[in-house]
């Protein structure tokens, strides 16, 4: 990417960037008050997704599955992550 481009894309980067680092923040604030509110858990994983860091996410969804090992929503998911990134440990 020339330089030109690296300036005209500038904002959107650094609006995902900290954006999502703010979101990562306030839902793991949210995760804490509230652990056993699954839809937070899942949210943050999805976060951390988006962010292209599976091993976080994967990570999240291991320690969700600790607190609410039935959930079948979890498992999917879980299931999914590990897939995509190739872990199945």
């Amino acid at each position: 990417m020339n330089w030109l481009m690296r300036l005209v894309t500038w904002p959107q980067r650094a609006f995902y960037e900290y954006g999502s680092r703010l979101a990562i923040f306030l839902v793991r604030r949210r995760v804490n008050k509230r652990p056993r509110e699954m839809g937070s858990w899942l949210v943050l994983a999805r976060l951390y997704e988006v962010r292209n860091d599976l091993r976080q996410a994967i990570r999240i969804l291991g320690q969700a599955h600790k607190l609410a090992p039935g959930n079948r929503i979890i498992d999917l998911h879980l299931e999914r992550l590990q897939g995509k990134s190739g872990d199945r440990a």
